[in-house]
């Protein structure tokens, strides 16, 4: 995110607040134009996250006076990004709808997100604390309010390392010997490797150090081959050259069937994704477990983040105090975690250390051994790498990040690829009228 430090001058310098002059001057007066549903009717609120429904079953239960009416739509890169864009063109967005951390910067600058700076309460900006707010706010203004935390962690088949007397690994040095030695004796993959993860990417490089975005000097700075880029890409390379991991794209059937049949023995996640494996490999129950993600050697105690969601309501929105109570509902209310991970298909970390209990209460863990799953998440995003810098236009730049990450079976290295995914990325934000160079 754009650093909450940085000042007004220096942002119109680099062309970021052209679109967003008239967002800030309107959101925190509730807007004039009526939205999709009028002004009395029911709030709108798109969203990929799951256990939605049953939150806002919950809500209108409790709140008949003021629906939610809940659509569902496909994540951001699967085409919800598009749809949003859209609607918003003409006229239709909803009132509300959710966003990856990554994308809020591109919807903020376009004049999607309406600026809720003066809607946030100091109940709700003191319950969600300063390291969640990160992931909402550019220039010390509110665009998105946070939903959850996102430390990655490692998940892994407890069964199959212990077979083959493997200790979960604590460096990248130690995962990078048993991924050998797993494949050597067992056949199995310790990881996978997926083309089409921008986001485990970057959260590597956060935890290395590194930064592909920056604000200096009046202008955005891309930085995606820095020394900590660089050792990132050249650590996993190295284990894509070896063949000691298995390469598929995230969520696609490949992956899958290698992870129900114990072909692959760990995945790299963060806590929504835990609940995901739950489901999508349910007959290996009781086989996980979950361990810190592992270090770099002589490196901070840190880790990057998978992931995670803000919400954010138009600037067209004609109810934007009634979206504003249902958001604080949402994100601080025992009731709506409950809610949300009644169903199993959630597992997010909230946002709301107050929350923490209730949801390590609400998510079965029989899946993970009875393991006290939670105490281990909350312990890891005290560990989260601050001062992560998501670029003006992520969803093009992971585009050409994905295309080339998957010609790698095919002779390019990870470095070309962030070499490509810069290169490409320069003349798209200066197409845009930004002021950006390379470091």
């Amino acid at each position: 995110m754009v650093s909450p430090a940085l000042s007004r001058r220096r942002l119109l310098s680099a062309g970021l607040w052209t679109a967003l002059a008239g967002v800030t001057a309107t959101a925190c007066g509730g807007g004039s134009d009526a939205g999709p549903s009028g002004p009395d009717g029911p709030l709108t609120l798109w969203s990929a996250l799951r256990g939605t429904d049953t939150l806002v079953a919950a809500w209108n239960e409790l709140h008949p006076e003021e629906p939610v009416d809940f659509s569902p739509m496909t994540s951001g890169l699967a085409g919800g990004n598009a749809k949003l864009s859209n609607a918003a063109r003409a006229g239709n967005a909803p009132d509300i709808v959710t966003l990856v951390d990554a994308d809020l910067p591109s919807f903020a600058i376009d004049g999607v997100c309406a600026d809720l700076t003066g809607l946030v309460t100091p109940r709700l900006r003191e319950r969600l604390g300063p390291q969640a707010w990160t992931n909402g706010v550019l220039d010390g203004r509110t665009y998105g309010i946070p939903v959850d935390l996102g430390p990655m962690l490692f998940a892994y088949r407890e069964d199959i390392l212990t077979r083959h007397r493997i200790e979960p690994p604590t460096t990248w040095e130690e995962f990078g010997e048993a991924a050998r030695r797993l494949k050597r004796d067992a056949g199995v993959d310790l990881a996978t490797f997926h083309p089409n993860a921008y986001n485990v990417l970057a959260g590597h490089t956060m935890q290395s150090g590194g930064q592909w975005f920056a604000i200096e000097d009046d202008a955005w700075v891309l930085d995606f081959l820095g020394e900590p880029s660089r050792r990132v890409a050249e650590f996993w390379q190295g284990l894509v050259d070896e063949k000691v991991l298995m390469f598929a794209p995230g969520s696609s059937q490949q992956w899958l069937s290698a992870l129900a049949r114990g072909a692959v023995a760990s995945h790299l996640v963060g806590p929504w994704g835990l609940a995901a494996l739950v489901r999508s490999v349910p007959g290996t129950s009781g086989r996980w477990r979950v361990a810190p993600l592992p270090r770099w050697e002589g490196g901070e105690d840190v880790v990057g983040t998978d992931g995670v969601s803000v919400h954010a309501i138009t600037a067209d929105s004609d109810k934007k105090e009634r979206a504003m109570r249902f958001l604080e509902w949402m994100t601080t209310a025992p009731e709506a975690i409950t809610a949300r991970l009644s169903g199993g298909r959630s597992s997010i970390l909230p946002a709301d250390a107050g929350l923490v209990a209730n949801a390590s209460r609400e998510f079965d863990t029989a899946f993970y051994g009875g393991q006290d799953v939670y105490r281990l998440v909350e312990q890891q995003a005290a560990l989260l790498r601050t001062g992560w810098t998501w670029g003006p236009r992520m969803q093009a730049t992971a585009t050409s990040l994905h295309q080339a990450l998957a010609r790698l079976e095919y002779g390019t290295t990870i470095a070309e690829a962030l070499r490509t995914a810069q290169s490409e990325t320069l003349p798209d934000l200066r197409s845009l009228g930004l002021s950006v160079r390379q470091a």
